[in-house]
């Protein structure tokens, strides 16, 4: 007696189900489904393949082992020219046939071929019927036909007393790709709790699809010990940060900041758009030169562009963690490459707050020579004082006159105005010479 296994490979990167008809030929024919499942069988006839059709499914069965695919076509087309076969001896032409063409990618050829077995179950062994419908079903997954994948394969869960978590996760894959995550949710938990409960690790695959389950539900606490398995089992940097997104969604910004920083220190965290994210969580923990620290590295490294966006949050983790001087070189650049005037006001404040007085009124006026600022009539009075601080009184007297006509300044404006005013009478006062009387009375 010889056997043969006629093996087919679901395409599908996440369930990667394997399913096999087992025939013997020599007396009666028989099936068995893979091994994680049985179905329910009642005692039903089991027709044979005759006797003179038995060297010819044998060879047949040796070329299609070899993938000799175009000798198996011969011999099954010979098969198939035999006059008045039995139900059994066309299920096993059309069973294949269809591995045949699913083996050459035609998948409506291997559906159809597959169809021809599930006519009638007369003189089939229950479970080689019944099996029929999970492979359909997985072909109509193949071809991502997920409504036809889901008909076939309820039905052949009809016949299953335990089946198995590929099947599960094969109906959750279905149901997550019509986007019924109601439905995929606890055919996937299944899948996967069976697995487990078999003594293995769940599936990389498997994991996913049950985080993009709860990501879909915006079920962030349940995706959370999902995205741990996934860094427990599968350790890579895409599910650490997955990891971090999380507390992020969560708002637990401290484990956040505290996963970065990890990952940073142990050199996993390399482009640009991380190191940034880092250092934004560290200035919102108030680690100020933590931040600054890693910018500086960034930009010394080449990992950071030299942009608008970087010097600016550079020189912001400069100003708070008090290196005021160190935070000017940053600001500049970004005054430089900023579309309007208002980096130059900041940095203009900044120069006042060091005395830098020529170097603030050289920036303030720059900025609103660039224009669109936010307060045009602010950042006049700004000006204003830089000139009075370097003595400039007329200068300074003029632009604070300037100013009395923006919206909420007058006040302002026409109080420096007097003030400088004052200031000259003092200073002119103090200039005068003291005259001394040399009147003596006698």
């Amino acid at each position: 007696m010889s056997t043969v296994k006629l093996f087919m490979n679901v395409k599908s990167a996440a369930l990667g189900a394997l399913v096999y008809v087992l025939v013997s030929f020599g007396g009666v024919a028989q099936a068995q489904q893979d091994t994680e499942g049985q179905s329910k069988q009642k005692a039903v006839r089991i027709e044979s393949i005759g006797q003179k059709l038995i060297k010819d499914f044998e060879a047949l069965a040796e070329f299609f082992e070899a993938e000799n695919y175009a000798e198996a076509t011969v011999i099954l087309d010979k098969i198939a020219a035999t006059p008045e076969l039995n139900n059994i001896e066309n299920a096993y032409v059309a069973n294949y046939r269809g591995n045949i063409c699913f083996s050459r990618d035609d998948l409506n050829c291997a559906i159809r071929e597959f169809k021809k077995i599930l006519v009638t179950p007369d003189g089939l062994p229950p479970a080689f019927y019944n099996q029929m419908f999970y492979v359909v079903a997985q072909v109509y997954f193949s071809q991502e036909d997920y409504r036809n994948a889901l008909d076939y394969a309820q039905q052949w869960f009809q016949t299953q007393e335990d089946p198995p978590a590929d099947a599960y996760m094969l109906v959750g894959q279905a149901h997550y790709m019509l986007q019924d995550y109601d439905a995929a949710l606890p055919n996937v938990q299944k899948g996967i709790q069976k697995y487990v409960e078999l003594g293995s690790v769940p599936k990389e695959g498997w994991l996913n699809l049950l985080s993009s389950i709860y990501r879909q539900k915006d079920d962030y606490p349940n995706m959370l010990p999902v995205l741990k398995q996934l860094v427990e089992h599968y350790p890579k940097k895409t599910y650490l940060l997955a990891v971090a997104g999380i507390y992020n969604e969560l708002e637990e910004q401290p484990k956040m900041s505290a996963l970065y920083q990890g990952m940073y220190d142990h050199g996993i965290l390399v482009n640009e758009s991380e190191l940034v994210t880092l250092a934004s969580l560290l200035l919102s923990q108030d680690s100020y030169y933590k931040a600054a620290d890693i910018l500086k590295k960034g930009f010394d490294d080449g990992v950071l562009k030299k942009d608008l966006k970087n010097y600016r949050l550079y020189s912001q983790a400069l100003y708070l963690a008090k290196e005021y001087e160190t935070a000017i070189a940053p600001l500049e650049q970004a005054a430089k490459l900023a579309p309007d005037g208002k980096i130059y006001i900041q940095l203009g404040q900044s120069l006042m707050s060091l005395g830098r007085w020529a170097e603030a009124e050289t920036a303030i006026k720059q900025g609103i020579d660039k224009g669109k600022l936010d307060n045009l009539g602010r950042a006049v009075l700004a000006l204003g004082s830089a000139q009075f601080e370097q003595k400039k009184y007329d200068t300074a007297k003029a632009t604070f006159n300037s100013a009395v006509k923006f919206d909420g300044m007058s006040k302002d404006a026409n109080n420096w105005v007097k003030y400088i005013e004052a200031e000259v009478y003092r200073i002119k006062e103090l200039e005068k010479p003291i005259v001394i009387s040399t009147d003596v009375e006698v």
